[in-house]
């Protein structure tokens, strides 16, 4: 076999095994995977918590060097589709919110792939299409600081928020709006609308991002956090700090997710990173990160997270429709500037 031959079999063995709706790693993906370089990954995930997931990646691959871009999810979300215009995609995989992820999907970015790992995430973390899969889940609940306020005088529930003498005690994140998506998916937009714009008469205080959020709770800066990402409270909460958290009822969740691009010009390194974050290993490298797995049978970071799991009290966002009208009307309701 000539060369130009050999390497045309790669190519087309490489682009059938990316585009296969359900495949399990193969001999010759790991092969084709070897030539390739590098394989770029567009992400939200802090350096820090890549490094952990890269260091297990490169025990399972130590051929596989995964190129990390950090970018926050909007400006990601830009880059993405300037690259797909113009014809230049530079990401492999893609890694954001379900929201972006499903736009991605929508604009024809995303190749419809799907690993047999996929059958062991939990119900709903896998798209039904194929174009994209869960890696980590995220649920939102109730921080408080316990110096300012004891867990029996916390709100229990949503409408407890809108308690008089919560009033100017309540901080949420400025720049996330799942929030409100959950009223309007669980009450319907009249109901969902009128709950908001009465928590926004609560003289609530918005903060720019969950890390922030979780030291100036911890500081005392305001007693409440709600909406609040439980994983960040959970791990203040095991270094000593005086915060604590409780779940709603229901409590929201969401999922964290990736997707491997249509034009990847490392089809199979990208193939073989998808697979490696919904495999065990990888989902195990997630929660040593601070993550909170998809992925069943692979215990979080925490019991009393674990327990919130298994109650099965949760409302998945679905985020369908306009994510910026959401942000518009989270801006409003909020009176964010």
């Amino acid at each position: 076999m000539s060369h130009w031959s050999s390497l045309r079999f790669v190519i087309v063995l490489t682009i059938s095994l990316v585009n296969t709706r359900a495949w399990a790693i193969a001999p010759e993906l790991v092969e084709a995977a070897k030539k390739e370089t590098e394989v770029v990954l567009y992400t939200t995930m802090p350096v820090g918590e890549f490094q952990i997931f890269n260091q297990a990646a490169k025990e399972k691959y130590p051929f596989l060097n995964i190129r990390h871009v950090r970018i926050n999810s909007g400006n990601q979300a830009a880059r993405v589709m300037l690259e797909h215009r113009t014809g230049k995609t530079q990401a492999d995989v893609i890694g954001n919110n379900l929201a972006a992820i499903r736009y991605f999907k929508e604009q024809g970015i995303l190749a419809k792939v799907e690993s047999s790992e996929t059958a062991q995430l939990v119900k709903g973390a896998a798209d039904p299409d194929g174009f994209w899969s869960g890696i980590t889940s995220e649920f939102y609940i109730t921080a408080f600081n316990t110096q300012a306020l004891s867990a029996e005088r916390a709100p229990k529930n949503f409408d407890d928020y809108l308690d008089p003498r919560f009033k100017d005690q309540l901080a949420v994140n400025r720049g996330v709006p799942d929030g409100l998506i959950g009223m309007l998916e669980m009450r319907g937009e009249q109901k969902g609308m009128d709950f908001m714009r009465r928590l926004g008469r609560q003289g609530i205080r918005p903060v720019d991002g969950f890390a922030h959020m979780t030291n100036l709770l911890a500081a005392g800066e305001y007693p409440l956090a709600i909406f609040m990402q439980v994983s960040k409270i959970d791990a203040l909460k095991k270094k000593g700090a005086p915060v604590a958290w409780m779940p709603t009822a229901p409590t929201l969740a969401t999922i964290s997710t990736v997707g491997v691009t249509k034009a990847a010009p490392h089809p199979a390194s990208a193939r073989l990173l998808m697979d490696f974050y919904l495999s065990a290993e990888g989902q195990r490298a997630l929660v040593r990160a601070g993550k909170i797995p998809a992925r069943r049978g692979i215990k979080s970071p925490s019991e009393e997270i674990d327990r919130l799991l298994d109650s099965a009290n949760l409302h998945v966002l679905k985020t369908e429709g306009e994510y910026s009208r959401y942000m518009k009307l989270y801006n409003e309701v909020l009176a964010i500037r």
